[in-house]
């Protein structure tokens, strides 16, 4: 806890809380907000208050790289004309889909409505597998929740080798950069979100993917935090991936920038964080995202801000067990891999020891005789399946029993088939396709194409559920709390069901789960090499 204390010191002090009725009722054109660094220059759009693209620390790039996040202390002439969004952050550079990147990065956006004062706060933190994503997305805006006299806060962070560098010069001290960007993002907010009509102990954090494992990580490493609920999608701490061994990921990283023809002050073999601090962000992008070290660049095992044994520490009481926490899970999670990773996974023996690292804490024999072929369409499909049960139904699962003898926990399963939410079409309910209709559609489903009035009311009766816990959390989601062994889990989207909750059981979904992965936890996250993974394929 100490080390949380003394990163949050310099946002704390330059805070300047207006304890008040929210200023854009009064001022509807261009609302403004005074906090510390200055004040914050918003629009109004679609009758909510928007504020984009908020500086909440200083440039990440030169020599600030591979070091905790710097509080912002002052806007620019103490004003911010906060009416775009930042660019995210540093990552993979594929297609079109995330374009405006930078290391200037850490930037957070806020949804409120017109007028009220006192209000719960959602804050959302988006996923990407730690390696890509950026608050911008269009399917998470917060103008639902806006709607519904809640604000809404999103923010970017670090990812991949820009967070977690796993560097042999680091050792002994936290390297895990997106963790901190989350602990100071959350700082912000915490300190300022009165000012825009919020109330600072009625915060509820969630996020999806790799984003529910940053919510994990914040409720374990804050067992006294002043969170009044948590939402988890589809992952939490013991989610992947596998991490390399110190030093070795980074390193193929220098040897593939000199093979490529960047200019470096050092070598593979002596490279320092400093030397590498010199390199401009595209040498990263335009070479280590082509290297075999690529997206090895995990949350690092530090015991300071990710753990080696949660269930340990959740036993000695290291845990946030008073925050009401939702957990769930879509029915078919790893689908949409078994597609995206189709050349990589034909071979299910080769898979579940290279590629799927994740699963490599589970002997081979039991992973073999956990999956018959003749379930699925293909073996892809089959090692799809492997990968969204390592990842994440099952890591959900693997603490879910803890969870719910001693802390009110909701579980659901999504089961909504829609064409048009993910980018492959006709996935069912996999991994990500929830998203939007939990954030209420409307603006969320404004880049998907032929949206129908059902989906439209599922996202309307599944946004309001959550709207209720986030109002209410400890009323919970309107549905029973989990149980050990065996307890409720809610149905959502079901087809021919979509506005009501089917109730189920949780003991009908994961036998996989019980009976071959939640014996071997916690051995993970695994430490593999993978340059030399990459040479045995």
């Amino acid at each position: 806890m100490g080390f949380f204390r003394t990163l949050s010191v310099t946002a704390t002090a330059m805070a300047l809380v207006v304890a008040e009725a929210h200023v854009c009722r009064s001022q509807p054109i261009s609302p403004s907000v005074s906090v510390g660094p200055g004040v914050i220059k918003g629009f109004v759009q679609n009758d909510t208050c928007v504020f984009l693209g908020i500086p909440f620390a200083e440039t990440t790039a030169g020599e600030n790289r591979w070091k905790a996040p710097k509080p912002i202390t002052s806007f620019p002439n103490g004003r911010l004309e906060a009416t775009a969004y930042g660019p995210s952050c540093a990552q993979a550079m594929s297609g079109t889909a995330i374009t405006d990147q930078s290391e200037d990065c850490l930037s957070l956006n806020i949804w409120t409505p017109e007028k009220g004062a006192n209000l719960p706060v959602f804050v959302y933190i988006y996923g990407g597998a730690m390696v890509t994503g950026g608050s911008s997305n269009a399917q998470w805006q917060g103008f639902n929740f806006a709607r519904n006299d809640v604000i809404y806060v999103s923010f970017n962070y670090r990812e991949s080798i820009y967070a977690s560098p796993n560097a042999p010069e680091l050792q002994g001290e936290s390297q895990n950069f997106g963790v901190l960007d989350v602990e100071l993002a959350m700082e912000w907010i915490h300190n300022n979100i009165e000012a825009f009509g919020g109330d600072k102990s009625r915060i509820v954090l969630g996020g999806h993917s790799s984003g529910g494992v940053h919510v994990d990580h914040y409720l374990w490493n804050h067992p006294d935090t002043f969170l009044a609920g948590a939402i988890e999608m589809s992952a939490n701490a013991q989610s992947g991936p596998a991490i390399a061994p110190a030093g070795v990921a980074l390193k193929q990283v220098v040897q593939d920038m000199l093979d490529a023809g960047v200019t470096l002050a050092c070598t593979a073999e002596n490279y320092t964080l400093d030397c590498l601090r010199a390199a401009d962000t595209l040498a990263f992008q335009t070479t280590y995202f082509n290297s075999t070290s690529n997206t090895w660049f995990s949350p690092v095992v530090d015991e300071i801000t990710r753990f080696s044994n949660y269930t340990d520490r959740f036993v000695k009481g290291d845990y946030a067990t008073s925050v009401p926490l939702i957990v769930g899970n879509s029915d078919q999670e790893g689908k949409i891999f078994g597609y995206v990773y189709g050349s990589q996974n034909t071979n299910f023996s080769s898979w579940i020891r290279t590629f799927d690292a994740d699963i490599a804490f589970v002997p081979a024999d039991q992973l073999l005789a956990a999956y018959d072929e003749a379930d699925y369409d293909s073996v892809s499909l089959m090692s799809g399946a492997s990968y969204g049960d390592a990842r994440f139904l099952c890591a959900t699962d693997a603490l879910l029993d803890l969870r719910a003898a001693k802390q009110p926990t909701w579980i659901y399963r999504w089961f909504g088939e829609y064409s048009n939410v993910l980018p492959i079409p006709n996935l069912g309910p996999s991994h990500g396709s929830e998203v939007p209709f939990f954030h209420g559609g409307n603006e969320c489903f404004s880049l998907l194409d032929g949206v129908t009035d059902a989906e439209q009311q599922l996202a309307d009766y599944l946004h309001a559920r959550f709207v209720a816990f986030v109002k209410n959390p400890t009323a919970g989601p309107g549905w029973e709390k989990a149980q050990p062994v065996n307890g409720p889990l809610a149905r959502l989207g079901v087809p021919g069901h979509e506005q009501e909750i089917v109730t189920s059981t949780t003991g009908v979904y994961n036998g996989r789960c019980q009976k071959v992965y939640k014996p071997n936890y916690p051995n993970y996250p695994v430490v593999l090499n993978p340059v030399l993974l990459a040479e045995s394929v």
